[in-house]
């Protein structure tokens, strides 16, 4: 494999998304009543591309600051000059048009949807207008940017009309999202003051931001426990799937917990493997019914 085809791999930074983007698919799909066929598949694939575009062109747009950042240089592969600033802009742009042609497929208002996705995903990085830097903004965008707009095109690949488990698994997504984004900026904290990025959390300061992103996170868990266990989007045996799943992931990680780590240092240790239990579990609930009925398994 050549350097430009790694330093093109290394920019879509599939290993960041892949996860939670099949969750909240799943979850629009399952909202909707969808079952586990074509349009499922394809909402996947243009929600994974979108997202893509999303953190493509976002180390694009910050190849110039990330290369005077120690902790970030290395993780840019324009910044460390794996590839140039316009292999970049052509990968990017390239999974934009593969993402749109997906949406399309869908029907129009999952193609609107997914347009305007993609618009959000570019204003969000671009220079000229960077949201991520607007202050408040920037949690209402990153939510539907990286949650809600997963979660609409898949429900209405499948419906054209709001019903009522529509609500609670969207509350939960853009608020466990809004909390990611907080989770991140807090993370990230330090350094970005020194940048004089000016986010969310540099605004609010940490202690307030922490109140936030732990408010936003009780209300996703809320939304997400009444989308569970009241409104049973999700059958349970996929639930018990998923801890076990869960479960088996976050051990190694609960046994290399330090003393010395810090709340943000400490659940961020949980997030990934939740998000795989929560992935795996619930893409083997969809196609255990088809598996199922294509062998003709009652």
């Amino acid at each position: 494999m050549n350097q430009t085809l790694k330093g093109i791999i290394k920019l879509t930074r599939f290993d960041e998304y892949i996860w939670f983007v099949i969750v909240t698919t799943a979850l629009g799909a399952a909202a909707a009543g969808g079952t586990f066929g074509w349009q499922w598949i394809v909402a996947l694939l243009a929600n994974w591309t979108a997202v893509g575009f999303a953190f493509m062109i976002n180390d694009v747009e910050d190849a110039a600051d990330d290369a005077m950042n120690p902790a970030k240089i290395n993780r840019n592969p324009i910044s460390c000059r794996m590839i140039s600033p316009r292999v970049g802009y052509i990968a990017s742009y390239a999974t934009l048009i593969i993402s749109a042609l997906l949406y399309a497929l869908l029907g129009t208002l999952p193609f609107i949807i997914g347009v305007i996705s993609l618009l959000v995903g570019f204003l969000y990085s671009w220079r000229r207008v960077r949201i991520k830097s607007m202050p408040f903004v920037d949690l209402i965008i990153h939510c539907m940017m990286l949650a809600g707009f997963q979660f609409l095109p898949a429900y209405f690949a499948y419906t054209s009309v709001l019903n009522d488990k529509f609500w609670w698994p969207f509350i939960a997504i853009v608020s466990i999202s809004m909390y990611g984004e907080l989770f991140n900026e807090l993370r990230d904290l330090e350094g970005d003051l020194k940048a004089g990025v000016k986010h969310t959390a540099a605004v609010l300061g940490e202690n307030n931001s922490k109140l936030l992103a732990n408010l936003l996170l009780a209300v996703g868990v809320i939304a997400l426990f009444i989308t569970l266990f009241v409104v049973q989007l999700i059958p349970w045996w996929v639930l018990i799937l998923m801890a076990a799943i869960a479960l088996i992931l976050i051990v190694p990680p609960l046994l290399r917990v330090r003393r010395s780590q810090n709340m943000v240092q400490f659940q961020g240790s949980f997030q990934v493997p939740v998000q795989i239990a929560a992935a795996l579990a619930m893409t083997v609930g969809f196609m255990g019914p088809w598996i199922s009925a294509l062998l003709g398994i009652q």
